[in-house]
């Protein structure tokens, strides 16, 4: 009997990117289900060079019964998966409002206005579609799309195994308390409001200080963020922009900060939030589009952005202890639903839903 094929398409794979962490690791199940999986994308960085094949390469197998195809932005392997006549399970990972960069970044808003058009022209096509939040997949149900899910973004525990980067290590216990985020350096993510709530902070704590970690996509926005620190009075080493950091360096900076804050105004899911639940992070977000959706009832959720307000909240956390651990102690409950165990039991029910896991082939 000739093995079952089911191969992954998305537009890109990254380092340190959510979405190419869940393909890497949908493809490892995949396998270990007996699957013949490949992975295809249009663009690959070289650290995936050999793990990962150019969409160009993809040409359909006799045995293949469908395809997933991960979709977050405008791109061509979208338009690539139109004129192949399988069935695709459609894995939605959230596009951004376009108008968060209508004004900074005009070709980053075509791209997203142009993966919101192929997204309902993937309708028809679409054996099932999966939102990797309940947010993702009631915007899918909006769009007509049925049968829908959700499938997590995963949290695999075995790269949270390194030791603290010295030198990261060294720098964080010269400032604290430390504030945290974890995000591309986007208008989405309003960053700049991290640094008007560090301006509050400083008033109760003057030595409390802001990291703020993530690649600069849009770099006029970086610098416009510089200049706001500048123009609040805060001095050079108050905020800190780490820019892309490697994994070991990110999880020095979820082991020495003192809480995570999120004032980003769109997240399709928000992994940081998870890895700072599983780290012993407190983490206080404001509460909008997938954010309440990932942290349920852990952590501390706000829906408006009163800066003074927070500084007092966030100054009584880092002061009282009690307080701290009991908001660590829930966000540790909260984030067994997104370790690996639990996820890949929803992937495999999935499967067989589907039809796709044959009777022979053992879940392991």
């Amino acid at each position: 009997m000739a093995e079952a094929v089911l191969h992954q398409f998305t537009e890109g794979v990254h380092p340190g990117d959510a979405v190419t962490d869940q393909v890497l690791l949908i493809q490892r199940w995949l396998r270990e289900l007996g699957f013949i999986s490949e992975i295809y994308a249009e663009r690959i960085e070289p650290e995936f060079a050999g793990r990962v094949r150019l969409a160009g390469e993809y040409k359909p197998g006799p045995n293949e019964r469908g395809l997933i195809h991960h979709h977050a932005v405008g791109s061509d392997i979208a338009d690539r998966l139109q004129s192949i006549e399988l069935p695709q399970i459609l894995i939605y990972h959230n596009i951004t409002p376009p108008e968060y960069f209508a004004a900074t970044n005009p070709i980053m808003a075509r791209q997203l206005d142009k993966g919101r058009a192929q997204l309902a022209a993937a309708r028809s096509r679409t054996l099932l579609a999966l939102g990797d939040s309940a947010y993702n997949e009631r915007e899918l149900v909006e769009l007509g799309f049925s049968p829908t899910g959700v499938l997590p973004i995963v949290l695999d525990e075995t790269r949270y195994n390194l030791p603290l980067a010295p030198s990261v290590a060294a720098t964080c216990d010269q400032h604290k308390p430390l504030l945290l985020f974890v995000g591309r350096l986007v208008p989405n993510k309003r960053q700049e409001d991290l640094i008007k709530l560090l301006y509050c902070l400083q008033r109760i704590i003057p030595e409390a200080r802001l990291v703020l970690v993530g690649s600069p996509h849009v770099q006029s926005y970086v610098e416009w963020q510089r200049e706001l620190a500048s123009s609040l009075g805060l001095d050079d080493g108050a905020v800190q922009w780490a820019g892309h950091v490697t994994q070991q360096e990110m999880l020095t900076y979820y082991r020495c900060a003192d809480v995570y804050v999120s004032m980003s105004e769109h997240e399709g899911f928000g992994k940081p939030l998870i890895e700072s639940m599983y780290l012993g992070l407190p983490v206080v977000a404001y509460a909008s589009t997938a954010v309440p959706d990932t942290m349920g009832d852990a952590g501390i959720m706000f829906f408006r952005k009163d800066y003074e307000a927070l500084a007092e909240l966030i100054a009584t956390i880092l002061a009282d202890d009690g307080l701290r651990g009991r908001i660590v102690t829930r966000q540790t409950e909260r984030v067994r639903h997104f370790l690996e165990p639990q996820v890949r039991q929803t992937w495999i029910a999935i499967l067989r839903r589907l039809g796709l896991l044959a009777a022979g082939q053992s879940p392991g």
